[in-house]
C-alpha cells in the first residue's frame, strides 16, 4: 500500500513551488527587459524613451493573477499525478494537459482578439487578455471584466481541486 500525503498539504507544496518559480521567472524577464529596453534607450533606437517599464500597479495584478492560476494549474497537475500509475504514465497524462493549455493562452495573441464578455469566460484566454489590457495600461476599460474573469478561474480552480481531491481519495 503507497501512502499519498494528505491532498490539502501536497496542493499548497505543489502550489508554493509553482508561485516561487513563476515569481523568480518574472523577476528575470524584468531585470532582463529593464537592462534591454535602457540599452535601447541610451543608443536611441526608436526614438526618445519610446519604451519603458510596465507600470508597478501592473505587476501587482500579475501576481495576484498568478494566485488562482496557480492554483488551477497546481491541481489539475496533482490530480493527474495522483491518477497515474508511474512517472511515465504521469508524462503521458500531463501532455494532454499542455496540448489545450497552449490554444488558450495562443489565441490572446492572435491579431484583433480584444477583451469582451466572451472571451473572458474562456478559463486561461480571459486571464491573459485581461493581463494583457492591464499591462497596456487600459486599466478602466478592463475593470468590468474583472468579475467574469474571476469567477471563471476561481470555479475551474475549485472543480480541479475537487478532483485532485478525489483522485487521493480513490482507493485505485
Amino acid at each position: 500500500m503507497v501512502l499519498l500525503p494528505h491532498p490539502p498539504l501536497a496542493l499548497m507544496t505543489v502550489m508554493i513551488f509553482s508561485v516561487a518559480t513563476a515569481l523568480l521567472n518574472l523577476l528575470s524577464m524584468g531585470l532582463t527587459g529593464a537592462f534591454v529596453i535602457s540599452q535601447l534607450n541610451r543608443i536611441n533606437v526608436l526614438g526618445a524613451n519610446a519604451l519603458s517599464l510596465p507600470s508597478p500597479l501592473s505587476l501587482l495584478w500579475l501576481v495576484l493573477a498568478l494566485l488562482p492560476v496557480a492554483a488551477l494549474f497546481s491541481a489539475l497537475c496533482l490530480a493527474l499525478a495522483a491518477f497515474a500509475r508511474s512517472t511515465k504514465e504521469g508524462q503521458y497524462y500531463l501532455m494532454p494537459l499542455v496540448l489545450v493549455t497552449m490554444p488558450l493562452m495562443i489565441l490572446p495573441m492572435a491579431p484583433g482578439v480584444e477583451l469582451n464578455l466572451g472571451n473572458s469566460l474562456i478559463p486561461v484566454t480571459g486571464v491573459v487578455l485581461l493581463l494583457r489590457s492591464v499591462l497596456e495600461g487600459n486599466f478602466y476599460q478592463a475593470l468590468p471584466f474583472v468579475p467574469p474573469v474571476v469567477i471563471v478561474t476561481l470555479g475551474c480552480c475549485l472543480l480541479a481541486i475537487r478532483w485532485a481531491i478525489d483522485q487521493f481519495n480513490t482507493e485505485s
